[in-house]
């Protein structure tokens, strides 16, 4: 993970002056992008109205309306309310007109959808009441308009069974855990997959490139596969207000990560949900499929997974690295609780290969790649810093997440006996 070194202002809680040179993201930026795959991925992207000139050009008849900035006519804008669906991994949205400006989520007005559509309610009393709870502004549509990140209630106002982000309010919420003050810096990796055949971006149809190894951080056009998706989500999160710190090409072609962080609380949560939106509206407009899957595919590559790195204002101060391994010593003793929590299919990525530990055995080491949880070099020399869990897939829910990792080592306490031969098991000296 690229260093960061404090967490930005809490963007969600307020919307700045959008710039009067920016644009949104347009259909037309893709050029570059769709380069020998032209003819396939035009009969797969989305619908667009199109008319033919004399000389056998096209002219894309939408994209003037799509650009229209209607600011000068009317204070009206649009809010697309954001939500998670049932499968848990899956982004939902629709639009509404706002006709007032807005600085706080609790000045919108909630809003409903069916749940039935959805898989989060029965048909025959399918109302799911959406609450926003963080705004960002749009660079798909420019202007005053927002994106708002909502969670979803029944009518009777309890949280529906998916909402995970009810319940990490509420530890993020707990005094204890409020003045540890708890950094997360997530690291999201995914991958893009051509949309017809559902193989890796860059990869031979129904073939495989070469061995790993001449794709990470790589640049050439047959080393680098989707950079173009990768910027334009970068720029996209820094004008939405995410708290995007870095990307980078992974270790698989096709497959790439970025950063989000340090984040405070329930707001690390938030804008993964909102950076991965951007994703899937940014592949939807290049014609590519987005996959969270933590082994797209078998064999000698590596998975997807989202590294948690995190820390609390005790690991940062002086002494801290015995708090760092205090809280080592307690995810050892929940480590199958988190297991569980960390992604669906984990089990095919936590192998003990390709720089990950074996699903069913903790470990931890520094500037070890291959355990459950590391320690860099810097943490172990200065004596305080943070912790990497290594553990979380890249389809894992980052409120459950960030949460579970508040919640077991500044709110669960193990029996002296339980740590004594937990420290013995892992060879921890605290």
């Amino acid at each position: 993970m690229a260093q960061i070194l404090a967490p930005s202002t809490q963007w969600q809680t307020r919307i700045t002056k959008t710039s009067p040179n920016a644009s949104p993201i347009t259909s037309n930026m893709w050029s570059s992008l769709l380069w020998k795959q032209n003819k396939k991925v035009a009969r797969a992207s989305k619908f667009r109205v199109l008319a033919i000139k004399s000389d056998g050009s096209t002219i894309n008849r939408l994209e003037g309306l799509l650009n229209l900035d209607v600011t000068p006519y009317t204070d009206k804008f649009i809010a697309e309310y954001i939500w998670i669906g049932g499968t848990g991994v899956d982004v939902r949205s629709k639009s509404r007109t706002i006709s007032k400006p807005v600085s706080h989520p609790s000045e919108l007005p909630k809003w409903n959808y069916d749940g039935s559509s959805t898989g989060q309610a029965p048909g025959d009393d399918s109302e799911v009441i959406l609450y926003p709870q963080a705004i960002f502004r749009d660079p798909f549509r420019g202007g005053n308009n927002i994106l708002v990140i909502c969670d979803a209630y029944t009518p009777q106002g309890e949280p529906i069974p998916t909402n995970k982000r009810h319940r990490a309010a509420e530890i993020f919420s707990n005094p204890k855990v409020q003045a540890e003050i708890p950094w997360y810096g997530i690291e999201q990796e995914y991958t893009l997959l051509q949309t017809d055949v559902k193989w890796p971006l860059g990869w031979p149809v129904g073939g495989y490139p070469g061995p790993q190894g001449p794709y990470y951080c790589a640049a050439g056009a047959d080393k680098s596969f989707g950079r173009d998706i990768s910027d334009a989500h970068y720029k996209a999160c820094l004008y939405a207000g995410i708290n995007i710190s870095g990307t980078n090409g992974e270790v698989m072609p096709g497959q790439w990560e970025y950063q989000v962080g340090p984040s405070v609380g329930i707001e690390a949560g938030d804008h993964i949900w909102a950076s991965r939106y951007h994703l899937e509206r940014i592949t939807e407009q290049a014609g590519v499929v987005l996959t969270l899957d933590p082994k797209p595919i078998e064999g000698d590559w590596n998975g997807a997974g989202a590294h948690t790195n995190y820390s609390t204002k005790s690991m940062r101060e002086e002494g801290g690295f015995e708090v760092i391994k205090k809280a080592i010593l307690n995810l050892s003793l929940r480590h199958q609780d988190h297991i569980r929590a960390y992604g669906e299919g984990n089990e095919r990525r936590l192998t003990g290969k390709h720089e990950t530990a074996d699903i069913n055995t903790f470990s931890w080491g520094v500037a070890n790649r291959g355990c459950s949880i590391r320690v860099g070099r810097d943490t172990e020399k200065e004596g305080k810093g943070y912790l990497e869990d290594r553990r979380p897939a890249s389809n894992m829910d980052p409120y459950v997440v960030t949460a579970l990792l508040a919640e077991t080592t500044l709110l669960w306490e193990p029996t002296l006996e339980a740590e004594a031969l937990a420290a013995q098991k892992i060879q921890l000296k605290v």
